[in-house]
């Protein structure tokens, strides 16, 4: 099982304090009006509201969703009653004996690893390779050798996907955020004579069993997502729809899909004139699709249900995660990380500090281990209270997701975090729908601002 260093990141704990003269002008200047909500509701979110293509889009995510919902939510389903009965139902997510040992180990060998790694806090991480990408190609060629010895049997896959995603699949949070960080990490995790083998050992090797084409971690999120980010030329945009409904959401799917086949991105890296980037996304693409038409030669059915199925996973559960982390926007401002990104607080579940989602925005390249310490900075600054800042507190992506598409938003304001302490209940759900409901570009642009540079649609 994989787990990080410590017995659960939580983020930072206590009280804010708010520096009094950030705290007057956000007073003055940043109160949203019933006015501006009531403009902003005016949107369609039924099927009948859609345009043409848009339609297009709705039944290629319907489409998707009718094949990827039942085969993803059963085996997650299972992941977090694994992990409910590890800990026998008692306690906090990952309390249970299996990662408490998990945690054990990694104290344990963090002295002998650190000497692998370039940041001492990421000893642990030399333990998530052996797991994930040892252990767990071990059990996939098993299954590979039971099929074609024995016949295709979907207990056996059922299983080997339960194990694979780990209790309460940390597995799959480890391996996705280790190729996040690997991407943005310039000289590598490890060093010495392991860092030429395993520099990209996420994005190259682990990820195939979790449905990762390399590429799209190393060019497509870390080049084109940070250049643009959430404007109209980020391939993986939410700008366009307001981000309250779940037949937007549906609309998204196709845009996620082709993202993580690399489509869109080396189509946006040919229009930007990267033509190398553009090859190596195509490079990426025929790793993986090479991996699996071998398997195909072997087994159809292996290499659909083993090598496939985790690419429809990450499609779905990653459309779920960037529809939280970037479906807020600033009204008058699009382009601002503090309300356009996420940043969660005391969350039951903060892998590597992905919570701090603005500070990943601010310092792409800042190690996972001082997101914390910048947070701390900037806050103390006055930059979270401008906006002010998205910030929630004890939630975590997934019920955000759950919150954001079925338009809870008295559930959502109870767990909104205002840095200054002046918005009352009811101020937090306008500022909400607010947030929501504004749109970049695209058909249901309703920004008052005039756009130009990097915003306008090429």
């Amino acid at each position: 099982m994989c787990t990080g260093p410590i017995e659960n990141v939580k983020g930072v704990q206590g009280k804010y304090e708010v520096p009094p003269p950030v705290k007057e002008a956000t007073k003055r200047n940043m109160q949203v009006t019933d006015k501006e909500v009531e403009e902003l509701a005016k949107k369609p979110c039924a099927v009948e509201g859609l345009t043409p293509y848009e339609r297009m889009q709705w039944v290629g995510g319907v489409a998707l969703m009718t094949v990827l919902l039942p085969l993803t939510a059963t085996t997650v389903a299972a992941t977090v009653l694994w992990d409910a009965l590890d800990r026998g139902f008692m306690g906090e997510p990952l309390d249970g004996v299996l990662y408490s040992v998990a945690r054990w180990v990694n104290r344990k060998t963090a002295p002998m690893w650190k000497h692998l790694v370039n940041k001492e806090a990421d000893a642990f991480i030399f333990n998530c390779v052996l797991w994930l990408g040892l252990v767990i190609p071990g059990a996939f060629f098993y299954c590979f050798y039971q099929t074609l010895e024995h016949g295709f049997n979907p207990y056996l896959c059922f299983a080997f996907h339960v194990f694979r995603l780990g209790p309460y699949f940390m597995n799959f949070a480890y391996t996705y955020t280790n190729c996040h960080k690997e991407c943005h990490s310039f000289f590598g995790i490890f060093r010495g004579p392991l860092n030429p083998l395993l520099k990209n050992v996420f994005n190259w090797w682990i990820g195939l069993f979790y449905g990762v084409l390399p590429s799209s971690f190393a060019f497509g999120h870390a080049i084109n997502h940070h250049k643009y980010n959430n404007g109209p030329q980020d391939v993986l945009s939410t700008s366009d729809k307001p981000r309250d409904s779940f037949t937007n959401f549906l609309c998204y799917l196709p845009r996620q899909f082709l993202y993580a086949i690399n489509v869109t991105t080396v189509y946006q890296f040919i229009v930007d004139k990267e033509y190398n980037t553009a090859f190596m996304m195509n490079f990426g693409t025929a790793w993986y699709f090479g991996f699996v038409y071998l398997l195909h030669t072997f087994h159809t059915e292996f290499a659909l249900w083993y090598a496939l199925l985790p690419l429809g996973e990450n499609v779905l559960l990653l459309a779920c995660i960037n529809w939280v982390w970037h479906g807020f926007l600033n009204h008058k401002d699009p382009e601002d990380d503090y309300v356009g990104s996420v940043t969660i607080l005391e969350g039951p579940i903060n892998v590597q500090e992905e919570d701090y989602h603005v500070i990943h925005h601010r310092y792409p390249g800042a190690h996972w281990e001082t997101h914390a310490p910048l947070f701390k900075k900037d806050y103390a600054e006055g930059k979270y209270h401008v906006g002010p800042a998205t910030m929630f507190r004890k939630t975590h992506v997934f019920e955000m997701f759950f919150l954001m598409i079925l338009g809870e938003y008295d559930q959502m304001a109870d767990r909104m975090f205002d840095p200054r302490g002046i918005w009352t209940h009811a101020d937090k759900i306008n500022a909400l729908k607010t947030r929501l409901r504004t749109c970049w570009w695209g058909p249901r642009r309703n920004l008052s601002i005039k756009l130009s540079g990097k915003e306008v649609r090429k």
